[in-house]
């Protein structure tokens, strides 16, 4: 059978600092534009992986995001602003003139303040259930990472964890292939971590509770040009449905929104068959 594609994989010096990214590169040449995959806050780079090896024909350039992963933490920058340099630097490094950037959770508005910076070389956004909440939504889940855990002892412990705090619909076989791609274990016989420090995940919540936080995918949307597909998770409760139509009020025309109803917060686990049609057939309209 034929390959679909390859891994590449390396380091390129963003914002001052190392950021290591993954690029998966299609066997054969399409004319799809290169998508830049950004993970969520509470994974890595690697939530990507099975989604681009079943599309298959998209390039898919998926960065860990500063602190996360094998990518360095400067210590400072927590705002989507930050973050959305730092995809202009990589893109930059790549030369890549025109591309999509795809964002989940709260990567969503990290992906809109790409577009609203630069209009002129991203041709659309992603947005995979971006998170919307307000400041006391914002403080819950400051505390709840306080007492999230670390690590497991193993995969099969991960996966309890998994099925019993997220919502939606978690299919054995690929809710384990998601955490081997995202978690981190030291040698064979070793537990498997979450891929952050704890006090770089506790940053990131307090900046996203404070007055200064800029994590609103609705004040980014109204500063963007492009068009955006939304994925929602049927059973998500960081997007719900009323927060849905407040984002697609403001997005620009053309954009439009795939209901995964069976999915949680990762409709790329839950629902990986519509998310790599919708993707494909949104890309496809972008020529």
């Amino acid at each position: 059978m034929r390959s679909k594609g390859g891994w590449y994989a390396g380091f390129e010096m963003v914002s001052n600092f190392q950021m290591f990214f993954r690029d998966w590169r299609p066997a054969k040449k399409n004319l799809f534009l290169p998508v830049i995959a950004l993970h969520g806050s509470l994974i890595q780079s690697g939530m990507w992986n099975a989604t681009a090896e079943g599309a298959g024909s998209i390039r898919m350039i998926c960065p860990d995001q500063r602190g996360f992963g094998r990518t360095d933490d400067p210590g400072a920058g927590d705002a989507a602003a930050d973050f959305a340099r730092d995809v202009i630097g990589l893109a930059d490094a790549l030369l890549l003139d025109r591309f999509v950037v795809m964002g989940h959770s709260f990567a969503a508005s990290i992906a809109l303040a790409v577009a609203a910076e630069r209009p002129d070389r991203v041709t659309a956004t992603v947005l995979m259930d971006p998170t919307v909440r307000d400041v006391m939504g914002a403080s819950a889940n400051l505390e709840s990472s306080r007492s999230r855990p670390m690590e497991f002892k193993n995969l099969a412990q991960a996966q309890k964890f998994t099925m019993e705090s997220e919502e939606g619909n978690w299919p054995p076989a690929r809710t384990r292939r998601f955490l081997s791609d995202v978690l981190v274990r030291d040698g064979a016989d070793g537990a498997w971590r979450v891929p952050y420090e704890k006090s770089r995940i506790l940053r990131l919540r307090e900046f996203q509770a404070s007055s200064a936080s800029d994590y609103d995918p609705v004040f980014w949307a109204n500063r963007t040009k492009c068009p955006s597909l939304v994925f929602r998770g049927g059973e998500s409760k960081r997007f719900s449905e009323k927060s849905e139509k407040l984002l697609m009020n403001v997005l620009p025309t053309k954009s439009r929104v795939a209901v995964c109803a069976k999915a949680g917060h990762f409709p790329s686990v839950s629902a990986p068959a519509i998310v790599q049609k919708e993707l494909k057939d949104f890309l496809a309209d972008l020529k």
